[in-house]
């Protein structure tokens, strides 16, 4: 009887839309919590924390299946101001809104806050629900705070940015708006995923369009078309293991993850990297590369001259199947800086200042990282080294060309 008492109440608000304010006065706490609170409890639609919390975060987390438990608790946690009920903090918590709301959830919103403050100013007023103190449980979010935090949308944009949009400079020839032409007239509009200057649009697309696969991460178009794995008319772009894969694949899993609720602790959480990057239009171009390094990935790490040493982080990386029939390789390359330094606030700027800079260079020779794509090159891997002197200047055709060393390896 109950369940259907709630059907119909729902049919009405759809019906005739949410009572105003003043006719709310005149219920009793108990009738505005099974026609508008109840509701929200039993409805499978996301409410209006979906839009700053991916998971983690839900306005029903703060409902009971009675009104003596729900308000009780509520009380109990700090949320409901008995002698303030417009005060309370949880109707703060429901106003809260992002920078940019959509129209869509803004309505949800409203409504949410309205039959909120209907209810608990009207509970606040009912002696019986203001003594009923001994049904107390837990509520609202149960994950700890920082999963909570990771979980936030603007936190996943950020990631997303750092670890996929700051990467899309590789896909934008045939994929982006600006510069497909030829690509749209030839397959459709479908093509252009990129959105220029909007990354949170760019995400939203490729979530709608089913370029990411929260089940089975690895089997995201997203990465299955650059590597070859799928049709693809841009032909390859990445192979497992290399920088790209690996910064793509950490934004996908963390996202399936987040999306899953499969983090419960915050030991739990993945570790943000090291080092930030800045793709940019700098190229390197390595020839008479051995022919026997034919497809084999290879790094390229640059260390620059101090003036009395050679730095000792990194300052630009690249890496990219070696073509043996040509004896070459090159690359555009990231500019990387460790987290938090002084020069990873110059990246932006995707420049490499002029001068002396030592190149070490990686071979993938046993196919490590297509085996497990989280591993590192690193010191036995390493076929040689060159100095190189350029001023770096941006453009394919204007690429810095470098002869490889001699190597015995």
């Amino acid at each position: 009887m109950v369940g259907q008492c709630v059907l119909v109440a729902v049919s009405l608000l759809l019906v005739c839309g949410i009572p105003d304010l003043a006719a709310a006065e005149d219920s009793t706490a108990l009738e505005l919590f099974d026609q508008r609170i109840l509701p929200i409890m039993q409805s499978k639609k996301p409410s209006s924390c979906a839009e700053c919390h991916l998971s983690g975060v839900d306005l029903r987390d703060y409902i009971r299946p009675t009104q003596t438990e729900t308000f009780a608790s509520l009380v109990a946690a700090g949320l409901v101001d008995v002698k303030n009920p417009d005060g309370s903090k949880l109707l703060q918590f429901i106003a809260r809104k992002p920078t940019k709301p959509s129209l869509v959830t803004d309505k949800i919103r409203q409504q949410e806050l309205e039959a909120f403050r209907a209810w608990i100013r009207a509970a606040a007023r009912d002696p019986k629900l203001i003594a009923a103190r001994e049904r107390v449980s837990p509520i609202g979010p149960q994950l700890p705070v920082e999963v909570v935090r990771h979980a936030r949308q603007d936190r996943v944009l950020a990631s997303f940015v750092d670890n996929v949009w700051n990467e899309v400079g590789r896909c934008a020839a045939c994929h982006s708006p600006d510069r497909n032409q030829k690509q749209v007239r030839e397959h459709g509009e479908q093509v252009s995923w990129i959105k220029m200057r909007d990354p949170r649009a760019t995400l939203e697309h490729l979530l709608e369009h089913q370029l990411i696969d929260v089940d089975h991460p690895e089997q995201s178009l997203l990465l299955r078309k650059p590597l070859l794995q799928v049709k693809h008319g841009g032909g390859q772009k990445m192979v497992v293991g290399d920088r790209t894969y690996k910064q793509f694949r950490q934004f996908i899993d963390d996202y399936a993850a987040t999306v899953r609720g499969s983090y419960k602790t915050s030991q739990e959480l993945p570790s943000p990297g090291k080092e930030v990057a800045q793709a940019t239009e700098i190229w390197l171009k390595f020839s008479d590369v051995p022919a026997a390094f034919d497809k084999q990935l290879l790094q390229v790490d640059l260390f620059r001259w101090t003036g009395a040493e050679w730095s000792q982080e990194r300052v630009a990386t690249s890496d990219r199947l070696v073509f043996g029939g040509g004896k070459l390789w090159q690359h555009s390359l990231s500019l990387v800086a460790p987290r938090g330094s002084p020069w990873a606030t110059e990246l932006s700027a995707q420049k490499l200042p002029s001068g002396k800079y030592l190149a070490k260079l990686y071979l993938d020779r046993d196919g490590k990282l297509g085996r497990d794509y989280r591993a590192e090159l690193g010191q036995d891997d390493l076929v040689g080294q060159v100095e190189i002197h350029s001023s770096w200047p941006a453009g394919y055709g204007q690429m810095t060309v470098v002869r490889f060393p001699a190597t015995d390896k």
